[in-house]
Parts: structure tokens; sequence; C-alpha cells
């Protein structure tokens, strides 16, 4: 039997020996927005999708920056690949724990560039906690002993189309992605060539233009400022 699942593009993907390139972020979005949290255990179907959209979002109203945004969006990306497992089995699954960690510093690298520090690892597990408060208590009737963490954005646990989930998440997706790569390049462009550049500036308004494709609201007022920003250097 094959060592490689075959993805929603069509991508024949290894999970224990993942290739960035065979990363595709039409996948994990299609694949998270099916999957549904806690192993089905809920009153209603939710997400790991819609979960991963919440922290995204909740860190958004928080003010942090594009990066741990976007790591945010996808911190639960493993789970297309390797399916999503409940915390108390997973402690015991040794081997399942490293090929996450494994994977997921692998998606990290291809879409953020690098890995998370040790202060973004911290801040995004405790949105994630926070968030996994509420979804205990609004889908599994489950309370805590902890006291309820204050949250910026307003829940719904309504049942959303996964079509819907699926487009919001690549919104989100392609406009902190292309928020990432702006001060990137912003930070780059005194120190690289026109043609790094040029090439860089390509990517990232095509994220801005697919956003806006997807009717994200900030998409052109992004592009808009990026262009300006770089319009020197450059034409578009």
């Amino acid at each position: 039997m094959a060592d490689y699942i075959t993805t929603y593009s069509g991508t024949h993907f290894y999970p224990t020996d993942p290739k960035p390139e065979d990363i595709h972020i039409t996948d994990i979005a299609h694949a998270l927005s099916l999957i549904c949290r806690g192993n089905g255990h809920v009153k209603t179907f939710f997400s790991v999708g819609q979960h991963c959209i919440n922290c995204a979002l909740e860190a958004d109203a928080r003010g942090y920056s594009s990066r741990l945004i976007l790591a945010c969006l996808l911190h639960d990306s493993s789970e297309c690949y390797m399916s999503d497992v409940p915390r108390p089995f997973k402690k015991t699954l040794t081997e399942y724990q490293k090929q996450e960690e494994h994977l997921l510093e692998v998606i990290y690298r291809w879409f953020l560039g690098s890995s998370l520090t040790m202060e973004e690892q911290e801040e995004l597990k405790k949105i994630d906690d926070d968030l996994l408060y509420y979804d205990l208590q609004e889908l599994l009737n489950e309370s805590s002993e902890r006291e309820a963490p204050a949250l910026h954005i307003d829940l719904s646990y309504n049942v959303e189309p996964f079509e819907t989930i699926e487009k919001k998440y690549l919104q989100l997706y392609y406009l902190y992605q292309g928020d990432v790569s702006f001060e990137r390049l912003r930070k780059k462009a005194r120190i690289t060539s026109n043609h790094v550049i040029r090439q860089e500036a390509r990517f990232i308004t095509d994220c801005y233009r697919k956003a806006a494709e997807l009717k994200h609201p900030e998409a052109e007022k992004r592009l808009e400022k990026f262009v300006a920003a770089f319009s020197k250097y450059l034409l578009f």
C-alpha cells in the first residue's frame, strides 16, 4: 500500500516525509473546513477550520503581528494530513507528536519563512487555549475550573457550509500572507536587488488580488498601500 495520501488538489503527500512544495493552502483550507472539531463529539458540526479562523481573528483583535495571525490560522494545519487526535490520547502517542511537530515546522517555514519563536509559540498557545475554553463550554457543555478568558471577538457556533469556511480561511490566508511578505520585503528592500524585489512583489500583489477576488473588504486597500510603497522600485 502507498505511503502517501492523495490530497484535494490531487497531490501525493507523504505525511512522514513532507516536502514543502507539496503543501498547498487550498488543500489545507478545504480539508480543515470538513474536519469536525472534537472528533465529532459536539452538539453540532464545528470544523477545525472554523476554530483556526477564530484564533486568527482573535490574534488580530489583540493587535498581534500579521505573522502571528497567520501562524494562528495555520496552527492546526497538520491535521489536514494527520487527522485530529484528542489531547488526552495524543499525550500517549510519542511518535505522532514527533511527526506532527516536524510537519508543523515544515509548514511554518514554508508559509512564514522561519520557525516560530518561543514568544510566538506561547502567545499562540494562549489564544488556542482561550478559544478551547469556549469550544468546550458551547459544544460539549463542559465546565472548567479556570476563569473565563476575555475575548476580543464575538464567537458564533452556528453551522456554516464548508464552502463558506473554506472561502473565509483562504481570504485570511491571502490577506495576511500578503502582509507578512510585505513586511519582510520592506526590511530587505535596501539590501537586495530590484530583480528580487520585483519577484517578491509579484507574489505579494497576487496574494492581495486573490483576497480581493474572494471579497475580503480590506484587500484592495492593502494592495493600494503596497503599490504606493514600492512604486519607486518597480513597475506593476
